[in-house]
């Protein structure tokens, strides 16, 4: 779950819900200054799976501490490498590259971690994509990305489609950069600037056309700290259901 501020509580967006907002990036990513993906139904697989692992496991929703649910910046380390072999796993159900590629992005995220255990999942994560990517070389259908910047191109777009909609989601009220967007000239940072209510000026920009709009369901809980599971599970058994629209807009393109 991503807790989205939405006065006067938060609109909790689950993984599956943010994916989707990843893949409708992907749908419209490259352009003739930034690199499309290819090949592209895997790459799009693959950012629609990237968090498949959450599915299922989301719900009842929990409670922290704090009183406030737990998020997928606040779930317990100790319980995350599962969900992140089920994803790798719920991908190689659709192909090897999309298994890889998808084996890459939760590599990245155990690798931020301290923990020694997440730093070994790593390795054995590194260790798949290795035997994956020597199964897929003979193929030219993939061969052909990996003897080329093509595979590079393909990981950043699953990055950062994943970073942009974790932004999104969380409702980032100052300017992010985002680094490795693979352009025509070479490697860029990505910046993601608000301008309104949900209103982002993305530049370089990296879609179709000079404006895209994106949607992702989410439900309204109340900004309150809850007192336990239960009091958590009979508020969000009555939490109403909203779409909510972000707008992302190109240099100079009219923000209305």
């Amino acid at each position: 779950m991503i807790l989205h501020p939405h006065p006067p509580g938060w609109a909790v967006i689950p993984q599956s819900s943010h994916a989707m907002l990843a893949f409708q990036l992907a749908d419209h990513w490259g352009n003739r200054l930034v690199q499309r993906p290819a090949p592209r139904p895997d790459v799009l697989a693959a950012v629609l799976l990237h968090d498949a692992g959450w599915d299922g496991r989301e719900e009842p929703l929990r409670c922290g501490a704090d009183g406030v649910p737990l998020a997928f910046d606040t779930w317990p380390e100790s319980e995350r490498e599962p969900l992140w072999t089920a994803a790798v796993e719920r991908a190689a159900l659709r192909g090897r590259y999309v298994a890889y590629l998808v084996s890459h992005h939760v590599a990245s995220l155990a690798r931020r971690s301290t923990r020694q255990l997440h730093q070994e999942f790593a390795v054995a994560e590194e260790r798949r994509q290795a035997a994956l990517r020597a199964e897929l070389a003979p193929d030219p259908r993939y061969g052909q990305a990996f003897a080329t910047a093509a595979d590079d191109v393909n990981r950043s777009i699953v990055r950062l489609t994943d970073a942009i909609a974790v932004q999104l989601s969380l409702g980032v009220q100052e300017t992010v950069e985002l680094a490795d967007l693979a352009t025509t000239g070479g490697l860029s940072a990505l910046e993601l600037r608000p301008v309104g209510v949900r209103t982002y000026r993305l530049r370089p920009w990296p879609l179709v056309g000079r404006r895209l709009v994106v949607h992702a369901d989410a439900r309204l809980l109340p900004a309150i700290r809850f007192g336990g599971d239960a009091e958590l599970w009979s508020a969000w058994a009555a939490a109403p259901a909203r779409r909510l629209a972000w707008t992302l807009l190109a240099t100079g393109a009219p923000a209305d």
